[in-house]
């Protein structure tokens, strides 16, 4: 959704055309929302939903042209190259990108954008490109929650300000009331929906709403929430430019020399947040992400009993591992790893190869924070069976006094833990 004016924001163009970051990560608000729209591998077909007047719309739309252009430049020159990795915003090319005119009302654009999508579609996603920074693991986390059967998803952190109802009287505001913000969510978005809830929503409901949640609630719908992120934040102020664009230039900063090979090592309980770092950690770094979930699960798909999964998890995930080190590539290992003679394991691997060790623990020390994420979590691999809190409680964690990197999910947001994990890679390279 980019057909907003902006007023608020004060920049003489539609707000999807304001420019946000300097230098190399300066672009229009739109061309960051979809590149990081288009770090969701599950996307198919994007419609960018544009201002209605037609100078304003062809100007849209030129921008998106050349931000394609630029990202098929990019694959032409890693594949001249012979490289495999691809660059942030560079997979477009598996993805079909429309441009349309929006209406008078947002009810109105969502609903040009829904005519817009081929027939086949049956996933939706209605995303802000005001929420331009937006990570892909929140569009995956949304995903998963439809495929598994909600009517209608939405993105949202929990607030943290008091806040209060207000009554205008001749003499100014006066508090009515002060909700338990406890119970209170600050909504983002990609929402997502299956597109005959949606479709059926916006030719069915005619009240006003701000998102199109609101819809989906009014006809009666179930609305689910999960995990939101601090960088999807709305830009609607001169203020929010700025954060967005020191941010982005923040993200500019050389990443470690990449020409040595290292190997991240994450231990933490489950439901702590390692899976949310590591995937930001090495989508950051085109490292490789090994996910223990993800390797369990494929053995119990071949065959394996669950009696078995233990050890031989945790060997598949050596040998891959070490196979991806000698190939020079990064490695972040996203496991438990919660014994001193798994962790030594993975240190030899790193011998074996050459490779820098870096060793991240991560804990959530608000026990009923880690336990509301524990049980509100949704599968995103086919048919993994998430440990419920007693499950949790049962698991081995030693201490790991060695661990170059503490991180405690409790009082650090996901963003600024990748930040200080990306300064020490820095500032620790040899």
């Amino acid at each position: 959704m980019a057909a907003g004016a902006g007023t608020r924001l004060g920049a003489g163009t539609p707000k999807a055309l304001a420019v946000i970051g300097h230098g190399p990560s300066a672009a229009p608000i739109v061309v960051h929302a979809l590149r990081c729209a288009l770090g969701c591998r599950e996307l198919t077909d994007v419609v960018v939903v544009g201002p209605p007047a037609p100078a304003a719309l062809a100007e849209l739309s030129d921008a998106i042209g050349r931000e394609r252009a630029r990202a098929r430049h990019t694959a032409d020159h890693d594949a001249d190259d012979g490289g495999d990795v691809k660059h942030y915003g560079a997979v477009d090319e598996h993805v079909a990108v429309a441009v349309v005119a929006g209406g008078a009302a947002r009810a109105d654009s969502v609903s040009l954008g829904l005519a817009a999508l081929p027939a086949e579609v049956d996933i939706v996603l209605v995303h802000d490109a005001a929420r331009a920074l937006t990570p892909a693991d929140v569009f995956d986390r949304v995903i998963a929650a439809v495929r598994a059967g909600e009517d209608a998803v939405t993105p949202a952190l929990p607030v943290t300000d008091t806040i209060k109802a207000v009554q205008a009287g001749p003499d100014g505001e006066s508090v009515t009331d002060t909700p338990d913000r406890e119970v209170l969510r600050a909504v983002q978005t990609p929402q997502g929906f299956r597109r005959q809830t949606l479709e059926r929503a916006h030719a069915e409901v005619r009240q006003s709403v701000t998102d199109d949640c609101g819809l989906v609630e009014a006809l009666g719908g179930r609305v689910r929430v999960v995990a939101g992120s601090p960088r999807a934040f709305k830009i609607t102020t001169p203020h929010d430019l700025e954060l967005a664009s020191m941010w982005l230039d923040r993200r500019s900063v050389a990443l470690p020399d990449p020409a040595g090979t290292a190997l991240i090592i994450f231990s933490g309980l489950p439901g702590v947040g390692k899976t949310t770092l590591a995937r930001e950690l090495s989508r950051r770094l085109g490292a490789v992400h090994l996910r223990g979930d993800a390797i369990e699960q494929g053995l119990l798909r071949g065959g394996l009993s669950t009696d078995q999964l233990g050890a031989a998890g945790y060997g598949a995930a050596y040998a891959v591992a070490a196979d991806q080190l000698a190939a020079g590539f990064w490695v972040v290992a996203d496991m438990v790893n919660g014994l001193a003679v798994v962790r030594a394991a993975w240190e030899e691997v790193a011998a074996a190869a050459g490779a820098r060790v870096v060793k991240v623990m991560v804990e959530c020390s608000d026990i009923e924070q880690h336990r509301r994420q524990v049980t509100g979590r949704i599968a995103d691999i086919a048919g993994h069976r998430l440990p419920d809190w007693h499950d949790v409680l049962e698991r081995d964690l030693e201490a790991w006094p060695e661990a170059d990197l503490q991180i405690d999910t409790a009082s650090e947001s996901p963003d600024t833990a990748i930040e200080r994990l990306i300064a020490y890679l820095q500032e620790s390279s040899p």
